[in-house]
Order: C-alpha cells, then sequence, then structure tokens
C-alpha cells in the first residue's frame, strides 16, 4: 500500500504549522502562556518532520527515544489534536503511565480544541467526558492510564477497542507488559492514515528498551526517532554568562570529543561550545575536573536522563556487574551463531522422551555448540523455573567442557513450558549423552523453590533405571547406563574443615556473591569461553544494589546464575585433578587433531617404552638377586 502523497503531506504540514501558532500551553520555561508555534524547538520540529517522512513511506508505527524535558509529550498532544481533526473517522487513543497525567493530557487537548479559531475550520467537539473526546468529523480521542504497577486488569489496556490512532506516553514506568500487548493486538494495520507515537525516556533495562531494539530491527515498518539533551534549543549556555566562564572555556576531554563525535556521526548533530557547557553544568555542577570521581550511581541516573545518544538512555541501575567492555569483548570474539536447535517431546515415562530437530527458533529449548566427545569433562548446571529468583519463568540448563585452563560453554537449554519431572528427564538425557563412555559428568541442581520436587523426580527416575524398572524399554533405547559417570555435586562452606554433608546447591544472598564474583573473574580473564548470545546479553542487565547482585528491573537471570554454578563446581571440585593431568585445551586439541596413525604410534610406544622399561626393571632385580647370593656364598 503506498504512503502519503508529497501533496498531501505538504498540505498537512503547512496546516499544522499555522495550528501551532494558535496553540497556547502553560510553559514552565517562559512562566506563563506561551504559544506553541512561536517558542517550537529543533527537537520538536525534527519529531514533526520524521513523522511526515515516515508516513510518506507509508511508515505508521514511530518509537521516539528522548531526554527529559524536551516537550515531547507537549508537541505530540498538539499533533494528536490537529491529527484527529485534520482525518475523518480516526478512532484514537492516548495512554500515559498515570491516571493524573492522563488527566492533564485531556485538559491540554480540550483546550487546544477550544481555542483554535473557526478560520482553521476543524471540527468541534461533541462529546468531552472522562473517558475522552469526539469530534464533529467522527473522530474520537479516548484517555487511558497504563498503570505504574501490575493489576488485575493489566491485560486490558485497549481490550474491546479498535484504534486507528495511538499516543503512548513514558512507557519506560509502565509495569505492563500485557496491557502493551493488549494495545498493540487493538492498533490496525490496513488504515491508510494510521499513526501510532510511543514516546519514552530511557530509564533502565526494560520492556520499553526491549520495544526499542524490537523496532531498530525493522526499519521497514517501524521508525526510531532519537532525541538527546540537545535537541532542545535552551539548553545552553550563552558566551556573555557568567557561568560560561566556568563551564564553556575548557576544550573538550577525552570523552567529551568522543561524545560529540558520536552524535555527529549517529545523529547528524553538531553540539556547540555553549550546549557543552550546559551539560557539564547539568551533570557535573561542581566541575572539579575530575570525570571519575564522585557517586556512580548518581552519575549513571543523570546520565540515563540526559543522554547524549540512545545507548546512554538505557542505563542499568545499580552498579555494572559486567563491564561493557568485557561483554563487547565475548560477543566480537566467542559468541556463536551456528548451533544445532533441539525441541523435546515428553512422554509418560522417561523412555518415551523424544528430542527432535527445532522447527524454528521459539521452539528452540536446547542449542548445542559442540556434541559430546569420548574421553571429556562436562559440568551440567541446573536450575529450575523459580527457582533462585521468582521473577526467573524459564528452568535453565548449561553444559560447560572443563579443562585445567578453563571452561567452554557447548550447549544450554532454556524453557518455561517444563514441569519438574520433565525437567529432571531433560537433566537425565544431558547427564547420559555428555557422561558417555570414558567420559565424567559433575551435576550441580539448584534446589531453592521446585528444585527439591526435580531433585527427587532425577533420584526416581535413577531408581527405576537401577532396580530394573522397565528394564526392557531402557535397554531398547541405550539407556540402562544414562548415570554410569555422574558425580553430585555436594556443597561444602569455604570455611568449614570438614566434608559438607548437603547434597547439591541452595542460593542464598551471601553464596550468590560469591559465585557471582567468581564468574566475573573468569569472564574478565578470558578463562571462559560464552558463545550463548541469549547469556551475554541477560549478563548486560546484571547489577549490584548493596548487597544483592541480580537483573535489573523485570529481567531474568537464570542463564548467568547456572553458568556462575557451573563455574563453582570446576573451580571448587574438578580443576585440581585436571591440573594434575595437565588436560589444557591446547593438550586436549593436540589430541583431538592427531591422527589415527599418529595415536596409533603414540600407543605403540608408549605400550612398547612400558615394556622395555619393565624388562629393564627385571634386569636390576635379577643383578640385585645375584649380587645377594654371591654375598652369601663368601660367608
Amino acid at each position: 500500500m503506498p504512503g502519503w502523497s508529497p501533496a498531501k503531506r505538504q498540505a498537512f504540514e503547512k496546516s499544522f504549522y499555522v495550528f501551532l501558532d494558535y496553540t497556547y500551553i502553560d510553559s514552565k520555561d517562559t512562566g506563563g502562556r506561551t504559544c506553541l508555534g512561536k517558542h517550537i524547538t529543533w527537537g520538536q520540529r525534527h519529531f514533526i518532520t520524521c513523522v511526515l517522512d515516515g508516513l510518506e513511506q507509508d511508515i505508521h508505527d514511530f518509537y521516539i527515544l528522548k531526554s527529559r524535558q524536551l516537550g515531547l509529550s507537549t508537541i505530540s498532544r498538539a499533533l494528536s489534536t490537529f491529527y484527529l481533526g485534520a482525518i475523518r473517522g480516526l478512532r484514537g487513543a492516548t495512554v500515559f503511565d498515570t491516571t493524573v497525567n492522563s488527566h492533564e493530557a485531556r485538559s491540554e487537548i480540550v483546550n487546544m480544541i477550544r481555542e483554535v479559531p473557526k478560520s482553521m475550520k476543524l471540527p468541534e467537539l461533541t462529546g468531552n467526558n472522562r473517558a475522552g473526546i469526539a469530534l464533529a468529523n467522527t473522530s474520537s480521542l479516548a484517555f487511558m492510564s497504563a498503570g505504574i504497577q501490575k493489576s488485575k486488569t493489566s491485560g486490558g489496556l485497549g481490550r474491546s477497542r479498535g484504534l486507528s490512532f495511538l499516543h503512548a506516553s513514558e512507557i519506560c514506568s509502565w509495569d505492563n507488559t500485557e496491557g502493551v500487548e493488549s494495545l498493540r493486538n487493538a492498533l490496525s494495520d490496513i488504515n491508510p492514515d494510521r499513526l501510532y507515537i510511543w514516546e519514552s525516556t530511557g530509564r533502565g533495562y526494560n520492556s520499553w528498551r526491549d520495544m526499542w531494539l524490537e523496532a531498530r530491527k525493522d526499519p521497514a515498518h517501524k521508525m526510531c526517532i532519537f532525541l538527546g539533551w540537545w535537541s532542545k534549543d535552551s539548553q545552553r549556555i550563552d558566551r556573555d554568562h557568567p557561568d560560561f566562564e566556568r563551564y564553556g572555556i575548557e576544550p573538550p576531554t577525552q570523552k567529551e570529543a568522543k561524545k560529540i563525535q558520536d552524535v555527529k556521526e549517529l545523529y547528524d548533530f553538531d553540539i556547540t561550545p555553549e550546549q557543552l557547557a550546559w551539560v557539564r553544568k547539568k551533570m557535573d555542577p561542581a566541575q572539579d575536573g575530575d570525570e571519575d570521581d564522585g557517586d556512580l550511581e548518581t552519575k549513571v541516573i543523570r546520565l540515563q536522563e540526559q543522554p547524549w545518544t540512545e545507548q546512554d538512555a538505557f542505563q542499568v541501575t545499580g552498579s555494572v556487574f559486567f563491564t561493557h567492555e568485557d561483554l563487547d569483548r565475548v560477543a566480537s570474539s566467542q559468541a556463536n551463531k551456528k548451533f544445532k536447535a533441539y525441541s523435546y517431546i515428553c512422554g509418560m515415562e522417561f523412555y518415551d522422551c523424544k528430542v527432535m530437530p527445532a522447527f524454528n527458533a521459539k521452539m528452540t529449548e536446547l542449542k548445542v555448540w559442540e556434541p559430546p566427545e569420548e574421553g571429556s569433562v562436562y559440568i551440567v548446571a541446573a536450575d529450575p523455573a523459580y527457582g533462585h529468583d521468582d521473577r526467573n519463568d524459564r528452568s535453565a540448563i548449561q553444559v560447560l567442557r572443563a579443562y585445567s585452563d578453563g571452561l567452554d560453554q557447548v550447549a544450554e537449554y532454556a524453557w518455561p513450558l517444563v514441569n519438574t519431572s520433565q525437567f529432571a528427564w531433560v537433566i537425565a538425557s544431558l547427564l547420559g549423552w555428555y557422561g558417555g563412555e570414558r567420559s565424567e559428568c559433575y551435576f550441580i541442581l539448584e534446589m531453592n523453590g521446585p528444585g527439591e520436587a526435580v531433585w527427587n523426580a532425577f533420584n526416581s527416575l535413577k531408581t527405576q533405571v537401577q532396580l530394573g524398572y522397565h528394564k526392557e524399554q531402557f535397554q531398547e533405547r541405550g539407556l540402562e547406563a544414562i548415570f554410569r559417570n555422574v558425580k553430585n555435586y555436594i556443597y561444602t562452606r569455604s570455611d568449614s574443615m570438614t566434608a559438607g554433608h548437603t547434597w547439591q546447591w541452595q542460593t542464598q544472598t551471601r553464596l550468590k556473591i560469591s559465585i557471582m564474583e567468581r564468574l566475573r573473574d573468569f569472564v574478565s580473564n578470558g578463562m571462559l569461553k560464552i558463545v550463548s548470545m541469549e547469556t551475554i546479553e541477560e549478563m548486560r542487565y546484571i547489577a549490584r544494589d548493596g548487597d544483592a547482585i541480580g537483573a535489573s528491573g523485570a529481567k531474568k537471570d537464570d542463564r548467568v546464575l547456572t553458568l556462575a554454578m557451573g563455574v563453582r563446581v570446576w573451580d571448587e571440585r574438578v580443576r585440581r585433578k585436571l591440573i594434575r593431568e595437565n588436560r589444557t585445551r591446547a593438550a586436549e586439541k593436540a589430541k583431538r587433531s592427531a591422527s589415527f596413525e599418529d595415536q596409533m604410534q603414540i600407543f605403540t610406544q608408549t605400550k612398547l617404552s612400558d615394556f622395555f622399561e619393565a624388562k629393564q626393571a627385571e634386569r636390576r632385580a635379577a643383578s640385585r638377586a645375584a649380587m645377594q647370593a654371591r654375598w652369601k656364598a663368601r660367608r
């Protein structure tokens, strides 16, 4: 379907700017009634231009990531008012985070309509109540609030309502994922004049960030618009102002120069010394010359409130746990998208389970980067859904190959739709596969929450195999020896002088800090190889807030916690043995790369050497015996 014609766009644009000349708002910057058209900022004008450009390209979905106090919500309300009046028969909604903000928007929009002169020929109000307004051209606008807390009605946003216009504001404050999906399903995808505006500040790693990143991946249907602090004309300190001498005289620091360059390259905007002076005062009023001094969390909050780039807008609240530099390095040098994807089909019994190639990404439960290799050492770490954290609704498993000098992630399981018995079966299947002939497999399970039920199901299955229950079915499928090489983790306190007697693992605050700190050590020094992009992305959300280490906001950390549990087993139980055996990555690779003839030669040489050493030992023993006999004869 073609977009707006150039003539339609030009006519609308011209009329809209005339409308803005008759639109007045109460402005905090001017301290009174202000004509919007005479004080429109660069950022507001850029927003309007981008929306109209998009409509010409048949794009109707717009995502605006912004700095604080840019007047974007105000200009969006003005656009909503004019758009509904100019286009007949639109059914629209404006959605804010709270009821108070929704009522404020209704009052402002109603005033805009009433103050427009009749010469503009915009339709009059025919209906005006708390729920919404109606215009004489049959267009209507409902006023709704998404809510900042989950409730029983969270999924009802937009339900029973078809929409062809939407202005959704401050989505970062919505705690309403169900409401967003319900709202999206209410939107028309065929109306040629449909317009959907989603605008918000960043405020951390949240559902708004997910929406933004998703929109970035679909430029054919969605347009992303970023407006940083620099997009508001008044945010500057003039050279004749006393503050300019304090904040504007010094040339850009190395970090500031990099930011200025990023803004130019990403958004084609030149930041002036006057603007730099303003942001310096905003970010560091003391201007003590030390960019890295001060409260880190305060600076993070200030940066996300007044971002230079879209990356700045999404900051992890609290102290970032894994550095962006480490994760970027891991993502670029280790992440691997070449894996085999599988789905599980569980029956009534374990031996009925089937593992099938996944039909698509959404059906993928298990990803395998490296299949089992005979004679290797593996660690299988498992965390059931709602185990260590009641927000984590996925059951997760990490399979790690162990060496004396590090660990390699070789497989990963993550799936929400699996019960405790089925999860025990998935664990058993991976233990049996990776713990095959001449291999060792160490197993650690999170026992909190449903973990005990998984452990009981696991032990029940183990007992069935050992006692010969359904022996023929297990033998037929080669499952009778799946637990042969499995070694269960036994927890021991690090400061204990005696061996522990507690099966598996229970995450507590102190223990979580311990294993997460150790995980960070091995990520930083490169000893842990992480190939899953999902795990790496999950690690970006991890932050420290006081004594707590975990995912920010509504994010999850099940993959990361499971990885940390696997590292614990290796560091505490497995590594010493591998060091004694000199089983480094290089040694194991050399062993794998040797040809069959080379291996046979090594085997033969070893056997021959053993033979000669044995014969030499026999000769020495015989010689000693003969010498003793001669000595006795002399006596």
